[in-house]
């Protein structure tokens, strides 16, 4: 039994893709062989399929590569926020950034949080120097009795500690939206 044209109109797909038993992919070819018109369908469809997966292949690599160039900017956004980068280093991250909607984004969080950790580790110092004056004070008043107070350095790392946590959640957090 020889296959009709509007058969192979239907085979052509399952014949690229290999799901035709032996005996039927030998009469799909057979019938290629034979008809011109079936052969010019079966090599437009081919190359088709060949350039969609081209260009699937391209945009994966491209994508790949922006992935890549997306987690060295997250490594080097510490050190760059800090000034701790070479030059080249440094254009690196500014060329990026400024291509990157989502690295613009993710280098104004990191500006923010250095300044959120600044300005609360200067309120901190602030408040143990005051405590640290007050207990002087007391001392001095109340003259051999001792005023029971935390160190005030202990009180600075602590705050210090529990800013960075709170800050580093608020970090986790953002970056699982």
């Amino acid at each position: 039994m020889e296959i009709t044209c509007e058969q192979m109109d239907v085979l052509i797909s399952f014949y690229l893709e290999g799901d035709l038993s032996r005996s039927l992919k030998i009469k799909v070819e057979n019938h290629l062989r034979n008809c011109s018109t079936c052969r010019a369908k079966f090599d437009i469809i081919k190359s088709m399929l060949s350039d969609l997966k081209n260009s699937l292949d391209d945009k994966d690599a491209v994508a790949a590569s922006t992935n890549n160039q997306f987690r060295v900017f997250q490594n080097n956004l510490s050190a760059y926020v800090d000034n701790e980068l070479s030059q080249d280093e440094n254009i690196k991250i500014k060329k990026f950034t400024i291509n990157n909607k989502q690295a613009r984004k993710e280098l104004e969080n990191a500006y923010n949080i250095r300044k959120l950790m600044n300005d609360s580790f200067r309120k901190t110092s602030m408040d143990a120097r005051q405590d640290f004056s007050g207990k002087v004070l007391r001392q001095l008043n109340l003259g051999d009795d001792e005023c029971y107070s935390f160190n005030p350095i202990l009180k600075i790392g602590v705050a210090f500690v529990l800013t960075v946590l709170v800050l580093s959640a608020i970090i986790v957090f953002s970056l699982t939206l």
